[in-house]
């Protein structure tokens, strides 16, 4: 594997810095604190990222915020993926009939990564923006990893800690079989995900944190496997707090491209959960066979 050059790897880390807190604007001194890029490395790296014009810089306050030549290499992006631009159309849609947070995200190495968010969720521990970047440490990912071959499965099992690694291999297996089944994700709510939420909320309000609190989530997404995370039989009549249902997109290899999720629903029977699953699994099948995708066998 070729190892990327410092510099690359350091623009990238700014770029994604920025991209997690749309509008923002930051100094250098503010980037050197929050990324833990040395101060003569980082000014390097901004001062290209500015003559390409994918960052500007404030004559007088001397910040640095995104730039307009990103405009284009966004809707290049979007070109050369429909299925991310075919289902964000759908979100706004779909979080005026639920009622609730509609989000599209992507998985990008060992991460998942919100593209796009539309309404309010109902359960406060539900609280993404976009840009945001979420360690993919089982649990999370399940939709990602329902349908990928077993070596897959065993590389994303990795990222947990030794002490869990083994409850984790015999308690994923039927919940990712039950997705599979389905077609989408139920998982509730509990007060390891209201810490979560607490933490996203934390990271977009204090940037200066961010890498500490990238390291609190992965340790919060890996104690969830400790608890009841995705309902695998669902009782018509028992109320449930739901946080989240997620449905795959697929891309025409058979593999999943994009997660829609509808995030928070407070208080609802079982019987509306499968309503609304199915409902989120029907537009996710409409993005697949729009953007030319296709479900695995």
């Amino acid at each position: 594997m070729v190892r990327p050059a410092l510099a690359a790897g350091r623009a990238v880390e700014i770029l994604n810095f920025f991209a997690a807190h749309p509008g923002g604007a930051y100094t250098l001194s503010e980037l050197h604190t929050a990324l833990g890029i040395n101060l003569a490395s980082a000014l390097s790296v901004l001062q290209a990222l500015e003559d390409a014009g994918y960052l500007v810089r404030h004559p007088r306050r001397k910040t640095y915020e995104l730039g307009p030549a990103l405009v284009a290499l966004g809707d290049a992006a979007l070109r050369g993926n429909p299925a991310v631009d075919l289902a964000r159309a759908h979100l706004r849609e779909l979080a005026d009939e639920f009622e609730t947070e509609l989000i599209a995200s992507v998985a990008v190495g060992d991460e998942i990564v919100i593209l796009a968010v539309e309404g309010r969720p109902q359960l406060a521990s539900a609280d993404v923006r976009v840009g945001q970047r979420l360690r993919m440490v089982p649990p999370l990912g399940q939709v990602f990893h329902a349908w990928s071959p077993p070596a897959e499965v065993d590389a994303w099992l990795g990222r947990l800690d030794e002490r869990v690694r083994g409850t984790a291999r015999i308690h994923l297996p039927p919940t990712l079989a039950a997705v599979r089944e389905r077609g989408y994700s139920i998982t509730l709510d509990s007060p390891t995900r209201t810490r979560i939420g607490d933490t996203l909320e934390r990271m977009a309000e204090h940037p200066r944190e961010a890498t500490l609190l990238r390291d609190r989530l992965a340790e919060l997404a890996a104690a969830l496997g400790e608890e009841e995370y995705e309902l695998i039989a669902v009782e018509p009549d028992t109320v449930y707090d739901i946080s989240t249902l997620v449905a795959p997109v697929f891309d025409a290899a058979g593999r999943v491209a994009v997660a829609l999720t509808l995030n928070g629903l407070e208080g609802v029977t079982g019987r509306r959960v499968t309503t609304h699953g199915e409902r989120l699994a029907s537009v996710a099948r409409l993005v697949t066979r729009r953007s030319g995708g296709r479900a695995p066998e």
